[in-house]
């Protein structure tokens, strides 16, 4: 009955933010994504629907969009500013973006010096950065 009454009235953001959190629920990541952004046409100035297409964009495997997403939702001061500069460093890593991803995880620990994922992140992206700026070892 909720979808029915989003697909009537395209301006019901009371529906889809309801659709958004029945489909997340339920791992229905298309969905959550789908009134997401029917949501953010209405009204973009709101954070939520912004992190929900980020996270149904993170689990569709849409790392961009969901970098994107997450970096909206950064511009809309977000409650917890770690996480999401913690959740778009992951997805820079994983892009292989190290660089960047570094810049990410360090803004995160500057907001919360203990976020223990975020160290274990910084400390594989050393890791990788190591051999490459290692000018010590000499053939």
């Amino acid at each position: 009955m909720l979808a029915r009454w989003a697909g009537l009235d395209a301006t019901t953001t009371e529906a889809f933010l309801r659709l958004m959190e029945l489909g997340e629920a339920a791992g229905d990541w298309g969905t959550v994504a789908e009134n997401a952004e029917r949501f953010l046409a209405v009204n973009p100035l709101v954070p939520a629907p912004h992190r929900y297409l980020a996270r149904a964009s993170e689990e569709l495997g849409r790392r961009d969009a969901a970098r994107r997403a997450y970096e909206k939702v950064l511009q809309l001061d977000p409650p917890d500013p770690a996480e999401v500069h913690f959740r778009v460093a992951r997805l820079l890593a994983a892009g292989g973006d190290t660089v960047p991803a570094r810049r990410q995880v360090l803004q995160a620990l500057e907001e919360a010096p203990r976020y223990r994922d975020a160290l274990r992140l910084l400390l594989q992206l050393q890791d990788t950065l190591a051999p490459a700026t290692d000018s010590s070892a000499v053939p």
